[in-house]
């Protein structure tokens, strides 16, 4: 008899236990092909790119997404498998090693010494919904800087920005928005990177 009120306390109490909903990964995935730009003059230039500088929520895997003019929100059952800094950071650093402009791309753990570098900021990398959340875009805006290891001056700088709507209004149709989004920024860069190497 004692074994059976076990039995049954062990049931109910199995039965009242929460299922945690299961949380989705994304991912940043670009498909960014390396074309030949016609340009040598940075054949002879080592260059490491910096770990990018952006803001706090940036640094997390929480994906963020903001409504009306002042309010931000987090998905709660949607999150970046790596966060936006490390994973934009990366995909410049293929970017430059892509382009085949420079004699050597490092990354900024590397030992080495390098003729520049490159800075990076994130200044913008979200998802916008409208007050109503009726209709949604993404804003994707980089700031980058060439500078000389030894002088410490700006070889050359510039910002790149798009903005996408969505093709969906949820973190899904967000993540394909700045996907889209990050690889036009990218392409601009690429052509800034051209002249540069003149």
């Amino acid at each position: 008899m004692r074994s059976f009120f076990i039995i049954i306390s062990i049931l109910l109490l199995s039965g009242c236990s929460v299922t945690k909903p299961s949380m989705t990964e994304y991912r940043i995935n670009l498909d960014n092909s390396s074309v030949n730009l016609g340009a040598d003059g940075c054949i002879d230039k080592s260059i490491k790119i910096s770990q990018a500088f952006s803001k706090i929520t940036m640094m997390t895997k929480d994906m963020s997404y903001a409504q009306g003019i002042d309010k931000q929100f987090v998905y709660s059952q949607s999150q970046w498998s790596i966060d936006p800094n490390h994973a934009i950071t990366s995909e410049i650093l293929k970017l430059l090693r892509d382009t085949k402009l420079f004699k050597s791309v490092q990354s900024s753990k590397s030992r080495s010494i390098s003729d520049w570098v490159m800075e990076i900021n994130i200044e913008d990398f979200m998802q916008y919904f409208n007050e109503g959340s009726t209709s949604s875009h993404v804003n994707v805006v980089i700031s980058l800087a060439i500078i000389d290891s030894k002088t410490k001056r700006i070889i050359s700088s510039d910002t790149f920005g798009s903005k996408v709507e969505a093709s969906t209004l949820d973190a899904g149709g967000g993540v394909k928005a700045l996907n889209i989004a990050l690889l036009n920024t990218l392409l601009e860069s690429k052509e800034w990177l051209a002249k540069v190497c003149k």
